[in-house]
């Protein structure tokens, strides 16, 4: 992994064919732009005359085919190297015998495009596979005729010189000229050309396993499909005891690829191009295997890095005869060894096999073969031992296990094969050696080579080293480290970890490299190198910000996918005590991996694949297996409940944990599958079976009510299923569920008020879990990983860090190079070899520990995808990071990321777009301002001083609060506390609304809890003008605008001043208006701020004027709040659009209170429409209103207190800015509506005035409560009372 460079560009390996994808269309029917025809036209160099051509090719495998031969290859190596692996699971087998067939449009045409008596190339291909039979099928799939009995087609099949195993094969029309002479009338054109009609099929099948005759030869007839002997093979571990079982015949014999060519240069530089129009029309593949009546359409090929040859009418000279079965998945590199040790002259140990052995030490862990070598002739050596000396090897991840000498503890398989490196084998050449290599490749960091103490000197040991044929690599990169406040001085900083942070975010990659093998994500190199979706779900997103490999993961999950696929089929119900005697054995293997719990990341794992890589070609591909699978899992159900019946006999992990923990986190990983599913299945172009789509909903929203009926749901979690049930978006669907129904019938609502406060604090509950150390710490570093993800999605980003330093980093500190299967952080040095009862089984590097490479990017600079692909995402990088950069590839091109001191650099490719703090940026380079970013960690973090409220059982202010000749108020609303000078009292600014309007009303308070002398503030206005349906006081000018300061009101040219909303409408008792459209403001003035009056005629902002005034508040003006700020006025205020009825909020300035400007860039706090991990709507998806904001100065920081209405209800939010212009919300409220257990904000919490009484040092949060005993005043308090 040294030297990583970013690479964009595509430079394959040698025979290292590239996979491209194709679209495919929701029907067999034609469609245009169905395949990029780039991908097959070949380059020209034309000359006069006669084209010459290079010819590029594509080749077609059936789906799945060619991953499953690989697996089944790579089962063999790990059977044939004796690794101690136990692999469950019924395992797909490719098909040596399949059929293709293409769509071939406008037939009738071509044969105008040669002159008299040519024949034009009506299709060219090469394959690995013999052809069994050809033939024209119709749309329906019957048959037209067999090539052969067609005159005017000829099939030639020949086998280019010295290779048995490759097919050429061209199927000609002929051009000769009707004697009719009518060249536009197909019906004159001998042999039925045309019935081969348009859209009509060729039909091909196709067998590489030599028991099959067919069509031979140049110009052979149709043969028949009669086997030689018996063919086909069973799915590997059939039984699914986990023990591999392979059919070597079946691995030697490959799937039948085609090798599409384009046709022979016969004609003129114009025919061709015409022609070549004609071929690319052959563009719809589809694929059965042998014995299946399914047709699945080919949705991806593979392009090879160098050119076609031409075939010549001999069919002598072809391309190259390579296919992309027989590629080379590895990149071999010799390694020499950092240190050496004779283990005689160490305190290493006595036997005799240590006094003739010495240690290599290669520095890192390496997987590959060693190689031993030594001169042939030595005639130094006396007396001269005889020749070959007895070589033996040890190895391992650790000095202990090289050290081993029982063979019943060896993990791996030792045994060497011999060889001279001279023709002649003569041991008196001076320049010939003596070779051993291993017949395995191996694992290891440390090699022992036991010879003859003589050979010592002259030993040379090396290490043919595999890789993976990685093209392009992402990098992260750490500057001078994190920042952290100084307790002595917190205005300094000081630096922490940079230099670890490195080295583990080095060493995960690394890992995760190792742990690509032959283009497949295994989980470990030493043991199983054998794909487990387990590790998947880690490792892909390890992969995406690494190496953003595509194929690696594709090939994984398509293996994974057709596990147990021949069984998913059958009824999967039975009487309760498991299947039947006759299928409960055939059954076990029908899992992902033979685990039930597999099955279900299988499902969140193409969720996941589709996030990050955004591969809609491989969703179409897969989606019938994804489908096939969901259908089973539902069968395996309880049908009123939902839940996933779980059988003594099925596999559970989970992680290496005890039992009784693992339910409930199954049950939660069922609900995410599901969730996934939807998705997918709505990112499909076609749903395809609608009825299993409504069946996934169905099972999900009976999973759900079970959840909800729960009286405790968390009860009997573990550490696991309070990382599940945070990272599924569980507790978000559940609160959503629970606020379903009619809210309006007090007494109806009764119950699920119940569900929803159960509902309410389940994230919260699940942090302080996490935090706390009473559950059982995970035993992996797969779930370690998703624990800091956890973490860090709970708002807890340092602590997440904190966390990766102390776990990854103390396998660095006991000598890693590599991250390990398993890992306690308690364990000493000595014991992290040992796993499963043996002393060296643990693997020391492990595809799901390689979680740093996607926590560091995200946990440091919030990077991550919102939508698939990257085609959105979001920035948001951690205020304590110093300095640190990304460069991340994705399908757009590479994200760059630069974070310094000073500023943020980044680049975003084209075609996608970031967000940071809440604004969207296109394509191009940005530079910010360090001192301008708040991140959502320091939101979190400003955002806990406002939290953990305690109520007030009633209103302080009732919903009819019996004022004196006002006794028809029905509803009172819009608190605002103030203080006049030189007054000790408080008093609070209402509104009372009797049916027929607002009038604003003025309590007074020497304790801030019971209010008294409630009087007519300011009044209706008069007829015809703006405020003649009600006024709204409350925007007050105060003296001070820190959070903290008292609420005092300010003096300017003798008067107090306040900004209103009002109404110009006004409803009547017969006819009640409740804030008719559209809404306005004006200024108030006073004397001595009590009692009210207007202070000029004109409103100051309404729908009309001043200025340009935008769609999203046209309809109607609400309530301001009026801040002043380096001598200027800022007015913030809501306005409503229709008919959605969205209200946001908007900012307007002035120098003198009459005269105002809206901000060019409204609203400055939208509705929340952030695409987000899941597909559930936030607090404030319909309205951001009415704010209050004040400068925290201890913060150095602006906030805002707003409300939002989303998830049926409307709740009290806050928002963070630097400048009064951009904000940052926490998308997680300060307090929600029905929180008060009397029910009193059971619908509505809305509307605050926040005011801080230092006598005894408590926040007193008035606000709009609405609920049981109707709209009215409330009261929170940061502190009991």
């Amino acid at each position: 992994m040294e030297n990583r460079m970013v690479n964009t560009e595509t430079s394959p390996q040698p025979h290292g064919w590239t996979r491209i994808n194709i679209s495919i269309p929701a029907s067999t029917q034609p469609a245009d732009d169905v395949i990029d025809a780039a991908n097959i036209i070949p380059d020209y160099n034309q000359g006069e005359g006669q084209a010459e051509m290079a010819y590029h090719a594509v080749a077609f495998y059936g789906p799945g085919e060619l991953e499953t031969y690989r697996h089944t290859q790579l089962q063999q190596a790990v059977k044939d190297a004796k690794l101690k692996v136990w692999y469950p699971g019924r395992w797909h087998r490719h098909s040596p015998r399949a059929y293709f067939r293409t769509r071939l449009d406008n037939v009738q045409e071509l044969w105008k495009g040669g002159s008299d008596d040519h024949e034009v190339v009506l299709f060219q291909f090469r394959s690995n596979a013999r052809l069994l039979s050809a033939e024209w099928m119709d749309q329906m799939g019957e048959e037209l005729q067999s090539i052969s009995q067609n005159t005017r087609l000829r099939w030639q099949t020949t086998m280019p010189i010295h290779n048995e195993d490759v097919f050429d094969h061209t199927l000609h029309i002929s051009t000769k000229r009707s004697r009719s002479g009518n060249d536009n009338d197909p019906h004159n054109i001998s042999g039925g050309v045309h019935e081969l009609k348009s859209g009509s099929f060729l039909h091909m099948e196709f067998d590489t396993t030599g028991q099959y005759s067919g069509l031979e030869g140049m110009d052979s007839d149709k043969g028949e499909s009669t086997p030689r002997s018996g063919g086909g093979g069973e799915p590997s571990d059939s039984d699914g005891d986990g023990n591999i079982k392979t059919d070597s015949d079946l691995a030697e014999n490959p799937p039948p690829c085609i090798i599409l060519q384009l046709p022979l240069p016969i004609f003129t530089p114009n025919q061709n191009k015409q022609h070549e129009q004609k071929y690319n029309e052959c563009r719809n593949w589809e694929w059965k295997e042998y014995g299946s009546k399914d047709w699945i359409p080919i949705s991806s090929c593979w392009k090879p890095p160098f050119k076609m040859d031409t075939l010549n009418t001999n069919g002598n000279v072809g391309a190259p005869c390579i296919f992309p079965h027989q590629m080379d998945l590895s990149k071999v590199s010799t390694v020499l060894p950092k240190s050496r040790v004779n283990c005689g002259n160490n305190d290493l140990g006595s036997a005799s096999s240590l006094q003739d052995a010495f240690i290599n030490d290669f520095g890192k862990e390496l997987l590959g073969k060693v190689c031993i070598s030594i001169p042939a002739s030595l005639p130094a050596v006396s007396p001269r031992p005889p020749l070959p000396p007895i070589v033996k090897l040890r190895v391992g991840e650790t000095l202990e296990e090289a050290l081993n000498d029982d063979e019943d503890q060896f993990e791996q398989c030792l045994d060497l094969s011999y060889h001279l490196t001279t023709d002649d084998h003569s041991t008196e050449d001076f320049n010939a050696e003596q070779v051993w290599v291993s017949n395995h490749l191996l694992a290891f960091r440390y090699a022992r080579v036991i010879i003859p103490i003589q050979y010592h000197y002259h030993a040379k040991v090396t290490c043919q080293a595999h890789s993976p044929l990685l093209e392009q690599c992402s990098s992260f990169s750490f500057g001078n480290g994190c920042r952290s406040k100084n307790p002595d001085d917190p205005e300094k900083y000081q630096l922490q970890n940079c230099e670890q942070d490195a080295e583990i975010w080095q060493a995960a990659a690394d890992t995760l490299q190792l742990c690509i093998h032959h283009n497949f994500i295994v989980d470990g190199i030493k043991r199983d190198r054998l794909p487990w979706v387990g590790d998947l779900a880690v490792s892909l997103m390890a992969n995406a910000y690494t190496f953003c490999d595509k194929e690696c993961t594709r090939w994984s999950l398509t293996v994974l996918g057709r596990c147990g696929m021949d069984k998913l089929a059958l009824p999967s119900h039975d009487d309760g005590e498991g299947k039947d005697s006759s299928t409960k054995k055939s059954m076990l293997g029908i899992h992902v991996n033979g685990i039930i719990d597999y099955s279900l990341w299988f499902i969140i794992c193409h969720w996941l694949y589709q996030r990050y890589f955004g591969d809609k070609h491989f969703l179409q591909q897969e989606w019938r297996l994804i489908e096939l699978r969901l259908t089973y899992l539902i069968g395996l159900c309880n049908d009123e409940e939902g839940w996933l019946v779980i059988n003594k006999e099925d596999q559970v992990f989970i992680d290496w944990t005890a039992d009784g923990e693992k339910y409930n986190a199954v049950q939660i990983l069922w609900w995410q599958a599901l969730d996934c599913g939807i998705s997918l299945a709505q990112k499909m172009t076609s749903l395809g079976n609608k009825s299993q789509y409504q069946s996934m909903k169905e099972t999900m929203s009976r999973l759900e009510n079970s959840f909800l009926k729960m009286e405790d749901i968390q009860l009997g979690f573990s550490r696991h299923s309070h990382i599940l049930a945070v990272l599924s978006g569980l507790y978000t669907r559940l609160e959503d569920r629970a606020r379903e129904g009619d809210w309006s019938n007090p007494d109806s609502s009764d119950d699920r008020w119940q569900t929803l406060c159960r509902c309410r604090n389940l994230y919260q509950q699940s942090a302080e879990a996490l935090r706390g150390d009473q559950l059982s710490p995970v035993a992996t570093p797969n779930m370690k990983h998703l624990e800091c993800l956890a973490i860090s999605r709970l708002g807890e980003r340092p602590s997440a860090l904190k966390i990766i330093r102390s776990y990854w980093g103390g396998m660095l500190a006991r000598n890693a190079t590599t991250f390990f299967e398993a890992f306690n952080e308690n364990e000493s040095l000595a014991d992290v070899a040992q796993f499963y009862d043996r002393p060296f089984a643990r693997s020391l590097c492990h595809a799901w520990a390689s979680g740093p490479c996607s926590l560091y990017p995200e946990i440091m600079l919030g990077l991550r995808p919102l939508s698939d692909g990257w085609q959105q995402w979001i920035c948001d990088p951690l205020d304590c990071v110093l300095s640190v950069s990304a460069a991340i590839i994705t399908q757009f091109g590479i994200i760059d990321v630069q974070l310094d001191a000073d500023s943020l650099c980044v680049v975003v490719p084209d075609k996608s777009t970031m967000i940071l703090m809440e604004k969207s940026y296109s394509s191009g380079k940005y530079s910010f301002p360090r001192e301008s970013l708040i991140s959502s960690q320091l939101v979190h973090e400003w955002s806990k001083k406002y939290r953990g409220w305690q109520h007030h059982e009633s209103h302080v202010i009732k919903p009819n609060p019996m004022i004196p000749s006002y006794e028809t108020i029905r509803m009172t609303d819009v608190p605002t506390v103030y203080q006049i000078p030189e007054d000790d009292k408080f008093y609070m600014s209402f509104i009372g609304y009797d049916g027929i309007g607002y009038q604003t009303f003025v309590a007074e308070s020497s304790d801030l809890l019971e209010w008294t002398n409630m009087k007519l503030a300011m009044g209706y206005g008069e007829e015809g003008m703006f405020d003649f349906g009600g006024v709204v006081l409350g925007a007050y000018l105060y003296e001070n605008s820190d959070i903290d300061a008292p609420r005092v009101l300010k003096r300017k040219h003798g008067k107090f001043y306040c900004l209103y909303g009002a109404y110009a409408k006004k409803g009547t008792a017969e006819c009640p208006l409740y804030e008719p459209d559209p809404g306005y403001q004006g200024l108030a003035c006073s004397l001595d701020g009590l009692h009210w009056q207007r202070e000029q005629d004109e409103s100051i902002l309404s729908v009309y004027s001043p200025g340009i005034v935008k769609d999203w508040e046209k309809d109607s003006i609400y309530q301001p709040w009026l801040v002043e700020h380096v001598e200027r006025y800022y007015n913030f205020y809501n306005a409503k659009q229709m008919p959605q009825w969205v209200e946001q909020l908007g900012l307007a300035t002035s120098k003198d209170l009459r005269n105002w400007t809206r901000h060019a860039d409204n609203p400055i706090l939208r509705v929340d429409k952030r695409i987000g991990t899941t597909i559930h709507e936030g607090y404030d998806t319909q309205f951001t209103s009415d704010a209050k904001v004040f400068w925290d100065r201890d913060e150095s920081h602006w906030t805002m207190f707003y409300f939002g209405v989303g998830k049926g209800g409307a709740h009290i939010m806050a928002a963070y800015s630097k400048d009064l212009i951009h904000w940052v919300r926490d998308s997680n409220p300060l307090y929600t509506a029905g929180e008060n257990p009397s029910g009193l904000d059971k619908q509505y919490a809305h509307k605050i005035s926040l005011v801080w009484n230092p006598f005894n040092e408590t926040w007193y949060m008035f606000y709009c409560a609405v609920g049981d005993a109707g709209r009215g005043i409330g009261l929170l308090t940061s502190r009991p009372l």
